[in-house]
């Protein structure tokens, strides 16, 4: 069969995919059969391994009579599988539907599983390969879409841990010398992403993620330390500069 660049999967088929290359955890990927009784089990991946066979994503092993994946997707589904460092992208904007998706570094390869809303609600799951790391780094920028803003010469602001997320809801204020201008921003954003990195998938290790926030005038930069989120305005070389930071202290 030959394969599109993107793959698309229903969650209990990816969950399938991943457990039969051996994956003990996969960030990003919600268990679908919570609730399912352990004795219901082989009944329901036999039905989601003949749903695969059907669609020719995979094939059964004519020694061993087990399910093989078809060469593309073992390597999207193994890079998914083994990686050890896991991007978390959020991005919202006036331009389009929010985007969510999970990134999977390998030392060759990268692939993106974006999610998407099935027509009963359920989470589908869309593969596709970004290339190489480095090619994959400018395509993450690329989706963040940062534009240069001029800073309104704003101090750092330190919010108690989670106000931030309430005032991004209810367009709260708080009173410090940099609120007019990110009340502003809050209350009208061009953008917002949070980017946040994982490491050793067995663990559900987390880094310290970034929110990014775009106004008319101004970019935001958003990092939690301690009690609280500290909030600045960043030039746009300024942001990329501190998600590779990130990306570096797991290196």
């Amino acid at each position: 069969m030959e394969f599109s660049s993107r793959i698309k999967l229903t969650g209990k088929q990816f969950f399938v995919l991943t457990g039969i290359v051996g994956a003990r955890a996969v960030i990003g990927l919600e268990d679908p059969f919570r609730g399912t009784l352990a004795e219901e089990m082989p009944a329901e991946v036999a039905r989601i391994e003949q749903e695969l066979l059907e669609e020719g994503l995979i094939v059964t092993d004519t020694v061993d009579n087990e399910p093989v994946l078809a060469q593309e997707l073992l390597e999207y589904i193994e890079v998914c599988s083994r990686t050890l460092l896991t991007i978390h992208m959020r991005v919202t904007g006036f331009e389009g539907e929010p985007k969510e998706c999970f990134i999977y570094y390998s030392s060759a390869l990268v692939v993106k599983s974006e999610i998407e809303s099935g027509p009963s609600g359920e989470r589908i799951y869309v593969l596709e390969e970004l290339g190489t790391p480095s090619e994959a780094w400018l395509k993450i920028i690329g989706y963040l879409q940062l534009e240069d803003r001029k800073n309104r010469g704003t101090g750092p602001l330190a919010l108690p841990k989670g106000w931030f997320q309430q005032w991004m809801n209810a367009e709260q204020g708080y009173p410090e010398s940099v609120v007019t201008a990110l009340a502003d921003s809050v209350s009208s954003p061009e953008r917002y992403a949070s980017f946040t990195v994982y490491y050793c998938p067995d663990l559900n290790c987390r880094i310290q993620g970034i929110e990014l926030l775009r106004g008319k005038d101004s970019n935001w930069l958003i990092r939690p330390e301690g009690d609280q989120d500290q909030i600045r305005g960043a030039q746009v070389t300024e942001i990329i500069h501190e998600l590779g930071a990130v990306i570096e202290r797991i290196k």
